[in-house]
C-alpha cells in the first residue's frame, strides 16, 4: 500500500542533470519513500508534467500519508505548489521537504512561509529566464547564432552557421531518399535502418536553415533544399496526414500505462479511423518486432478489471469478506450507494462528503467492526464486477494508477501481463 510518495524533478532533458535527479531519488528513498516519481520538465513553463499529474491523482485516492520532496521548488515554480498543498490537506496527506521539514498552509505561519517560498521560487525562475533571453539577444546583436543546436548538414564556425563538409552530402541524400518515397517517413526509416525518430525527421525537414534562413533572415546561409522542393515535400506530408485517421488528443483510459514488452515504450492509443471508431493500443516504435501490433482498449479494460477483482477477492477473504462469509445484504446495498455517491462527487457534485461518511459509518455499525483501511474497502468493493465495470474512465484510471504496478503487451491481441502492487 502506497503511504509515502517522493517527487523528484529536474527542469531540463540534458544528460548533465542525470546525477541531480538520481541523487534526489536516492535521498527520497533513504528518507523512507515507498515510491518515488521522477521526471524531467520545467515547473515554470506551464508545459504538461505527467509525473506531477500522477502525484495529484495518487493523493486524491486517499492512500498517500506523506509527500516528500527535496525542496518546495521541485513541486512548482509558478504558484501551483500552494494549490497542491491545499489538495494534500483535503485528502489527509502531509507534505514535507528534506530541506525545511513540514510544509502546510492551514496555520497562519505555515501559509505565510509556504507563500513566501512559492513567490521566491517563481521570482528566481523569472529572473533566470530574463538573463537567458538577454544573453541570447546580445549574442544575436553581435552576429552570433546564440544556439548550440544545428540541423543535420550544418555546423558552427566562429559563431556562424555554415554547411558541414562531413555531413552535407549525407543530408542531401536523406532529403532525396524521402522524396523518392513520397515523404513516407516511417518507410524510409525502416528501409535505411536509421536510429532517427519520426518526429526527428519531420523536425529536421521543417527547420528553416535548410532553406537558407538564419534568425528569421533569408539568404544568410547556403540552402540545402530549394523553396520549390520544400513546397513539394510539404504537400506530400500533408497528403499523408490527411489519409490517416486522427488520433485522440485527450488522455484516455490507458494513456501512458501499457508498455510493449519488446521495446519498453508506451503503446499508442487511438481510433482506427473515422469509419472504424474502435480504439486500439498499438506499438508505434518502428524498430520494434511488435510494430503495428496491439490489443483493443475494450479487451484491455476487461483484463485489468478481472485482475483487480481477483486481487480484491484475496484482500476481502483475508479481511473476512469471503463469499463463505458473505456480507449482509444491507451492507452490499450501502456499498453500492457509496460507489454511486463517490461517482457523483468525482463529477463535481458538491456537499456529498457528510452523506458518504454517514453511509460508511452505517456499514461499520452493521458489521460491528472498526472501519477497515480505505484501500482494503476499495479493493473489497472491486470484488463486485458490476460495480467496477460501471466506473467512469477517470475513476478506473485512478484505480489502475494506484493498484497496478505494470501492464505489458506481449504480442497477443487477447492477453496482457498485469502486475499488481
Amino acid at each position: 500500500m502506497t503511504v509515502r510518495v517522493g517527487y523528484a524533478r529536474v527542469s531540463t532533458l540534458k544528460t548533465e542533470q542525470d546525477q541531480s535527479i538520481e541523487g534526489q531519488a536516492r535521498e527520497l528513498r533513504k528518507a523512507g519513500c515507498d515510491r518515488v516519481i521522477s521526471e524531467r520538465g520545467s515547473a515554470f513553463s506551464g508545459k504538461q508534467r505527467p509525473g506531477w499529474d500522477e502525484l495529484w491523482l495518487l493523493v486524491a485516492t486517499g492512500q498517500v500519508r506523506e509527500v516528500l520532496t527535496v525542496d518546495q521548488s521541485r513541486l512548482s515554480r509558478s504558484g501551483e505548489d500552494k494549490a497542491f498543498l491545499a489538495h494534500c490537506a483535503k485528502f489527509g496527506a502531509q507534505v514535507r521537504t528534506l530541506a525545511t521539514g513540514i510544509v502546510e498552509t492551514e496555520s497562519y505561519g505555515g501559509f505565510l512561509s509556504a507563500s513566501i517560498s512559492s513567490v521566491i521560487n517563481e521570482a528566481q525562475s523569472r529572473l533566470q529566464g530574463a538573463k537567458v533571453r538577454d544573453g541570447i539577444r546580445r549574442r544575436r546583436d553581435a552576429g552570433f547564432l546564440a544556439t548550440a543546436r544545428m540541423p543535420f548538414g550544418y555546423r558552427h564556425k566562429n559563431g556562424k552557421a555554415v554547411p558541414d563538409p562531413k555531413a552535407w552530402q549525407q543530408a542531401r541524400e536523406r532529403f532525396d531518399g524521402l522524396m523518392r518515397m513520397e515523404m513516407n517517413v516511417g518507410g524510409w526509416i525502416r528501409e535505411t535502418k536509421t536510429e532517427i525518430t519520426l518526429s526527428g525527421v519531420k523536425g529536421w525537414l521543417d527547420h528553416p536553415m535548410l532553406r537558407g534562413a538564419v534568425r528569421g533572415q533569408w539568404g544568410q546561409v547556403e540552402p540545402l533544399i530549394s523553396w520549390q522542393e520544400w513546397e513539394q515535400a510539404k504537400a506530400l506530408l500533408k497528403a499523408r496526414a490527411n489519409n490517416r485517421g486522427r488520433s485522440a488528443g485527450s488522455v484516455r483510459l490507458f494513456t501512458g500505462l501499457v508498455k510493449c514488452s519488446k521495446c519498453g515504450k508506451n503503446l499508442h492509443n487511438g481510433a482506427e479511423s473515422s469509419r472504424n471508431p474502435a480504439v486500439w493500443l498499438r506499438c508505434k516504435s518502428i524498430h520494434c518486432d511488435y510494430f503495428g501490433r496491439g490489443i483493443r482498449e475494450s479487451v484491455a479494460r476487461e483484463l485489468v478489471i478481472q485482475a483487480l477483482v481477483k486481487a480484491s477477492e484475496a484482500v476481502a477473504a483475508a479481511d473476512g469478506f469471503s463469499q463463505g462469509n458473505a456480507e449482509p445484504s444491507a451492507v452490499v446495498e450501502l456499498r453500492a450507494q457509496i460507489a454511486q455517491l463517490e461517482e457523483l462527487q468525482a463529477q463535481g457534485v458538491p456537499g456529498l462528503d457528510e452523506v458518504i461518511q454517514r453511509q460508511r459509518e452505517q456499514v461499520t455499525a452493521i458489521k460491528g467492526v472498526s472501519t477497515a483501511p480505505r484501500r482494503q474497502l476499495g479493493l473489497a468493493m472491486c470484488a463486485l464486477p458490476e460495480v467496477i465495470s460501471a466506473f467512469s474512465e477517470d475513476r478506473l484510471r485512478s484505480l489502475i494508477i494506484e493498484f497496478v504496478d505494470q501492464v505489458e503487451y506481449s504480442g497477443s491481441p487477447k492477453h496482457l501481463k498485469i502486475n499488481l502492487r
